[in-house]
C-alpha cells in the first residue's frame, strides 16, 4: 500500500493498493467516466462495462491495483500475469485515472506500485496495448516503455448486426 498527495492543498490522500471484490462497482464508474470521454468517446454503459471488468477479474493470473480515497476508486490497473518462454509477464488490459487527477502523478504512482509487486513475484515485463498519438501513449513511454517495432494491432469486423 502506498499514500499519495496529489493535490495538497485540497487535502486528497490516496491510498494505492490491490484491487478486492468491494471495488468493483467503484472501478466499473471510473472506467465509464474516463472511457466516455475524449479521445475515445467509448458508449459503454454500466452492465456491459461490468461484464467487460468482470471478466478480467475472472482470468486466471488476475490482478488489479487501485488509488483509492475512502470507498472512492480514482485510478485501476487490471492485468493478468502469463507465462512465456523468456519468463513470466504481467499483461496491463486496462489502465485508467480519473480526469480530474490526471497529470498528478497518480498513474505514475499505480504503475510503480505494481512494478515493485511484480518484481518481488520474478515477472520478467509488463506489456500493453494503447492508441497512438495520444496522451496515454506519451504517458507510457515516460514510465519507461517502448514501443515493440515488429508487432503489429489488427482486427476484422464481422458486419453491422454485431455493434450494439
Amino acid at each position: 500500500m502506498i499514500r499519495i498527495n496529489p493535490y495538497p492543498k485540497e487535502g486528497i490522500l490516496l491510498i494505492i493498493q490491490s484491487y478486492s471484490a468491494e471495488d468493483f462497482q467503484a472501478c466499473v464508474r471510473l472506467f465509464i467516466q474516463v472511457f466516455r470521454q475524449p479521445p475515445w468517446k467509448d458508449r459503454w454503459n454500466e452492465a456491459d462495462a461490468a461484464c467487460y471488468l468482470s471478466n478480467y477479474i475472472h482470468t486466471p493470473g488476475f490482478r488489479g491495483i487501485v488509488a483509492k480515497e475512502g470507498d472512492r476508486v480514482h485510478g485501476l490497473i487490471f492485468g493478468f500475469r502469463k507465462r512465456w518462454w523468456s519468463g513470466d509477464e504481467f499483461y496491463i488490459h486496462e489502465m485508467c485515472v480519473d480526469s480530474g487527477l490526471q497529470r498528478t502523478g497518480t498513474g505514475t504512482e499505480m504503475l510503480r506500485h505494481l512494478e515493485n509487486t511484480l518484481k518481488d513475484e520474478s515477472v520478467s515485463r509488463i506489456t500493453l496495448l494503447t492508441d497512438r498519438g495520444i496522451a496515454a501513449e506519451d504517458f507510457y513511454r515516460a514510465n519507461g516503455f517502448e514501443e515493440i517495432e515488429r508487432l503489429i494491432f489488427m482486427n476484422k469486423e464481422l458486419g453491422e448486426g454485431n455493434i450494439r
